[in-house]
């Protein structure tokens, strides 16, 4: 494997097109390997002598790969964490947040009568009953004693003498149904009451936390 030295050796002609696919500590040096198979000694790293000194007890490691980092390292002992979960910075001003590594939150949620909009339901008060609206449309007809040449005088109907204005018998009274779903009472009832989704846009990742 050629092997070069030096911080200003990672702009050799050499490695100009090529990529570092590895790394590792080696006596406190960072070594570096591009995919053509140079070695690049990036010079020491003060107080690093191992991989794990750059990702101390209680680093989180995110990865798309599922690869723990104790088998990518070779050392180390790693959890996984958060696995359905996001993350989200720690704020002493919020309860929700003060405490690291406190959780929270739901994936669905059913909301409660506190938590729907302000809204009404109306309904005609006069009518007598709450399914129906109102007996209407009743009513009589006035039949005229007057002659046809419009003398005021008694008029022989059907052998009676009519002397005043008479009246049809009253009707056309009818009901209006008004249509309420599940209509009880002064009050109606719609909706399923089922959890709704409460998920925010997402990327699915590995995550894992060094313990030791």
């Amino acid at each position: 494997m050629a092997s070069v030295t030096g911080k200003t050796s990672l702009k050799i002609d050499d490695l100009i097109n090529d990529t570092i696919v590895d790394g590792e500590m080696v006596g406190g040096h960072l070594l570096l390997r591009s995919r053509g198979g140079a070695e690049i000694d990036a010079g020491v790293i003060v107080g690093v002598t191992s991989i794990l000194d750059v990702m101390p007890i209680g680093f989180v490691y995110i990865s798309v790969s599922p690869t723990s980092p104790a088998t990518l390292f070779g050392a180390g002992t790693w959890v996984r964490i958060a696995q359905g979960r996001v993350l989200v910075g720690q704020d002493p001003a919020q309860t929700e947040f003060d405490v690291v590594e406190e959780t929270g939150g739901e994936k669905v949620h059913v909301l409660t009568t506190g938590e729907m909009a302000a809204h009404t339901h109306t309904l005609d008060h006069n009518h007598a009953a709450f399914n129906t609206a109102g007996g209407e449309g009743n009513h009589t007809h006035t039949i005229p004693r007057k002659t046809a040449a419009g003398t005021d005088t008694g008029v022989v109907r059907g052998g009676v003498t009519v002397t005043a204005d008479g009246t049809t018998n009253a009707g056309g009274n009818h009901l209006h149904a008004i249509d309420v779903p599940a209509f009880t009472g002064a009050s109606s009832s719609v909706g399923s009451g089922t959890a709704h989704n409460n998920l925010q846009p997402y990327l699915v990742v590995y995550m894992w936390k060094r313990t030791a």
